[in-house]
């Protein structure tokens, strides 16, 4: 496996924000350059923790690194986030084909909406003593959701109790899944084939029993709560798939 560094940015040993850090607790690397890594993982707050191949930067093998800096290349699934070429790294900006993995259908994702980062708290990660399980975006107005990929409407709920509000569960042909909570309405029903960029519903504040509160915490009352997880359905963090493209700003 290979990361790939996207825009100049510090390794820490910590996963938090680098002004946080000593400058004996991070160290800077540099857009383009490319290291040999083992195994990474999400560590919230938008993190990867990522063991490094020696030479160990920093004389170190484990570091964290905020995920839309850098680039993922799994043998495994393919390319995560944006695509890059990985044989001509001084042309880190060119996109060209991932790596497609066993499967029928493209690796890809796409932001289900554009909105506001509603902050950390609200990323992928442990926040308020439990697993804060996808992304929050955020917005002051109701808008519409389109699928992040494509695949069958698994589950839908229709009625703004529980945490989740009106919400939407679509199984992709590789058994990946991804959540959409929080919805004000619902496009989409039960067994629906949908493809990535068709409209499944309208961004709301539901959960709870109410329509248009605050939810979990977050800083405004209507978003969209996202999820992509695996087939066995363990989370994961979106952002390690969805492309660092500005659809959505980035909490750094």
């Amino acid at each position: 496996m290979k990361i790939i560094i996207q825009q100049n940015t510090v390794l820490k040993q910590k996963p938090v924000q680098a002004h946080e850090l000593t400058s004996a607790d991070k160290i800077s690397i540099y857009s383009g350059n490319q290291y040999e890594i083992t195994d990474y993982k999400a560590a919230g707050y938008g993190h990867l923790e990522i063991k490094f191949r020696p030479p160990h930067p920093g004389q170190r093998e484990t570091w964290y690194i905020f995920a839309p800096h850098v680039q993922i290349i799994d043998d495994k699934i393919g390319s995560i986030n944006q695509p890059v070429n990985i044989n001509t790294p001084a042309d880190i900006n060119s996109p060209a084909s991932s790596p497609k993995p066993a499967s029928t259908v493209s690796s890809s994702w796409k932001w289900p909406m554009r909105g506001t980062s509603m902050g950390p708290r609200t990323e992928f990660g442990y926040a308020r003593g439990r697993l804060h399980a996808g992304v929050d975006i955020g917005g002051y107005t109701p808008d519409e959701c389109y699928a992040a990929s494509n695949g069958v409407v698994e589950y839908v709920k229709n009625n703004t109790s529980g945490a989740d509000g009106r919400s939407i569960h679509i199984r992709r042909p590789d058994g990946w899944e991804h959540r959409y909570l929080h919805l004000r309405s619902i496009r989409v029903k039960v067994n629906d084939n949908v493809s990535q960029g068709q409209l499944i519903g309208i961004r709301g504040g539901s959960g709870f029993g109410y329509e248009g509160r605050e939810i979990d915490g977050g800083g405004y009352s209507i978003h969209l709560h996202f999820e992509i997880r695996r087939p066995d359905g363990t989370p994961v963090d979106p952002r390690l798939f969805l492309p660092n493209d500005g659809s959505v700003p980035i909490v750094g």
